[in-house]
């Protein structure tokens, strides 16, 4: 009868000891989804921001032609009129070409800019 008393002694102590180390797999697996989780957001942060840079980077062609286009004109007008003190370079306007529905926001931002101009030639 002892024999069978700690043999089944020992069977519930393995079974606790097996129920232990589920109960510690669960939590383990709970905080590998939590982590996962966690990195699943940032890696889609790292996404929006890359998007973002590739679009500045799609247009940094365009700045450095408006730029070279701003330089050239301000150094023609220089050689043309050496008498004037203060020298402003050409007038850029920014156009967006990629959506048509913009083109309302466009409009007002070039009307703002020609006032800012006008107000600074004034």
């Amino acid at each position: 009868m002892s024999k069978q008393n700690s043999a089944i002694y020992q069977k519930i102590s393995e079974k606790r000891r097996n129920l232990e180390q589920l109960k510690q797999f669960k939590q383990l697996t709970e905080e590998l989804n939590l982590n996962l989780d966690e990195i699943s957001q940032q890696i889609n942060k790292m996404k929006n921001g890359t998007e973002s840079v590739a679009l500045i980077l799609q247009n940094w062609q365009r700045v450095i032609q408006s730029i070279s286009l701003a330089s050239l004109g301000l150094l023609k007008y220089q050689q043309q009129q050496q008498k004037d003190d203060e020298l402003y370079p050409e007038t850029l306007i920014r156009i967006n070409l990629n959506d048509e529905n913009d083109n309302i926001d466009v409009d007002e931002e070039e009307e703002e800019v020609e006032e800012e101009v006008q107000e600074i030639v004034e």
